[in-house]
């Protein structure tokens, strides 16, 4: 169970059987511990464990806005085949008459009570024919609003993508109040309003403001707990995102809890999840953590057809070898992903890799093959083209640059002066991890002279 599992549970209950409120409540403090174990009372009746499990389990799936998609895809196609059973239809009417235009679900609900209307209609079906019309004129203007919305948000997530791969600059002066507006309209359906979450969190992202969510976290929490965004892939992805939160605010102790939370789940995301827990350990200076988890999800990402994930999989499993005194193994690892995926790799994460492979190479002193690959790659023109980007870390040039200094082609003193201008590029982005990155390379390839820097 979840955390926001356990408090709509907690929420929902009307127990007045004080054994029966004592079990829930020790399974509310459990899922919301770090170790997730609870002392449970022996001595009360084991029906009454039985009982409080398995109404958890109802009102659970009861509320499963996924689950309820799927119950709605099956009637919808039972109608379109002709081969709806009595039973079928009393529970299709029954759940159409209690929609209403803020359920998550409302979009699908419209177009199956369309297509029943017609079902009804060929089949002189009156009475339930004229319930259905009543439905579906009285929520027409509401649908038609969600419909437009969907679409406005499909153009909307153009532009951020645009912006995340940096194609174009965009400032979302428009779309982030108009997004933060659908997020907290109440009569509008929930699977916009998610949508609308999901891309004021990508916004922020993108643009390194993530204090723009710090009110808006707890009222989406309050839609999941409340039962109105509930699923367990909704729930995850919320983890997810307040891992990014609280890793951008450096707290890699809450950030790494909610990436543990965020993974409990295996879904189409979950090498998304673990990456991004990955690199809050790592952060964290929990490397071993880092590289059982990466080591455990290792069968996932062989098989991930998202190269996206697959690229950062196997850079932060070279850090967290690198960071364990592996930094061997992790070399020979990035060449042999490197000779396998060299497309794949240029096309999308490019440079998470070659900062992973190259810090192997320059903890293994391999200051001649750091300076053949990037000239090889032509990894100096690819950097400079990325140099707006928010995410841009100056962490390659600097590589280059020690990688000249130990070959003899850089003094000390344009050494200092590189540092000098990658510091300031690292301070005008606001990013001082990018600082401390770069200070720890320059620790490991000068050690005692690296005072000099400064």
């Amino acid at each position: 169970m979840l955390p926001l599992e356990g408090d709509f549970l907690w929420n929902a209950h009307r127990f007045e059987d004080e054994e029966k409120i004592s079990i829930l409540e020790k399974i509310v403090c459990s899922v919301k511990s770090s170790d997730q174990t609870a002392d449970f009372d022996e001595n009360i009746d084991k029906r009454k464990y039985s009982y409080v499990k398995g109404w958890s389990e109802q009102i659970l799936a009861g509320l499963d806005v996924d689950k309820i998609l799927e119950k709605l895809l099956t009637w919808e196609k039972l109608i379109m085949t002709d081969s709806l059973s009595l039973g079928d239809e009393k529970e299709l009417l029954k759940f159409i008459q209690k929609t209403v235009s803020s359920d998550f679900n409302f979009i699908k609900v419209y177009d199956i009570a369309r297509s029943y209307r017609h079902y009804l209609q060929i089949r002189l079906r009156h009475k339930d024919y004229q319930s259905i019309h009543v439905f579906l004129s009285k929520n027409r203007t509401d649908y038609e609003f969600s419909k437009l919305v969907n679409d406005k948000l499909h153009e909307t997530t153009h532009d951020i993508i645009m912006g995340y791969n940096q194609v174009v600059k965009v400032t979302y002066t428009d779309s982030f109040p108009w997004l933060t507006s659908l997020l907290y309209n109440d009569n509008l359906d929930g699977y916009n309003r998610l949508l609308a979450w999901i891309r004021i969190v990508f916004i922020a992202h993108n643009t390194r403001s993530y204090e723009k969510l710090s009110e808006m976290f707890p009222y989406v929490e309050g839609l999941v707990t409340s039962g109105k965004l509930y699923s367990r892939r909704i729930v995850t992805n919320f983890y997810s995102q307040y891992v990014l939160f609280y890793a951008s605010m450096h707290d890699f102790e809450k950030a790494a809890f909610f990436g543990y939370l965020s993974i409990k789940e295996k879904n189409n995301d979950y090498l998304y999840y673990v990456n991004t827990l990955a690199a809050v350990l790592l952060r964290g200076g929990k490397a071993e953590k880092a590289l059982i988890l990466l080591k455990e999800s290792s069968a996932t990402a062989k098989t991930a057809i998202n190269y996206h994930n697959k690229l950062r999989h196997m850079a932060y499993t070279l850090f967290a070898l690198i960071d364990l005194g592996m930094a061997q193994q992790a070399e020979n690892s990035g060449f042999v992903f490197l000779m396998a995926y060299k497309k794949e790799i240029f096309e999308h994460r490019w440079h998470v890799f070659f900062h992973a492979y190259l810090k192997a190479m320059i903890v293994n002193g391999n200051y001649r093959g750091i300076l053949k690959t990037i000239q090889q790659y032509k990894l100096l023109e690819r950097d400079d083209s990325d140099k707006e980007n928010l995410h841009y870390s100056p962490l390659l040039p600097w590589m280059f640059a020690l990688s000249l200094h130990k070959t003899g082609e850089l003094s000390s003193e344009q050494v200092k002066d590189r540092f000098e201008t990658l510091k300031l590029k690292g301070q005008l982005i606001h990013h001082s991890l990018h600082i401390s990155d770069m200070e720890e390379i320059a620790r490991i390839v000068l050690g005692k002279n690296f005072e000099k820097l400064k």
